[in-house]
């Protein structure tokens, strides 16, 4: 599914929750994704998960 090809999505508190379901569905959905959380570990957690999944080109954790 391509439906973001192209776009870009900011998301803040992406590590957990709302925000971490966010930034997987957007990656999966073909956006490039940068998202930042205060939970530093969690968040490196989820890019390595999403990266490890396919989405090596699409996700930064800042």
């Amino acid at each position: 599914m391509d439906r973001l090809a192209g776009k870009v999505a900011l998301i803040s508190g992406g590590a957990r929750g709302q925000g971490a379901t966010e930034t997987r569905l957007f990656v999966r959905e073909g956006a490039t994704v940068v998202f930042g959380d205060v939970l530093d570990d969690d968040g490196k957690k989820i890019e390595a998960a999403i990266r490890a999944s396919g989405g090596r080109d699409h996700v930064r954790y800042a």
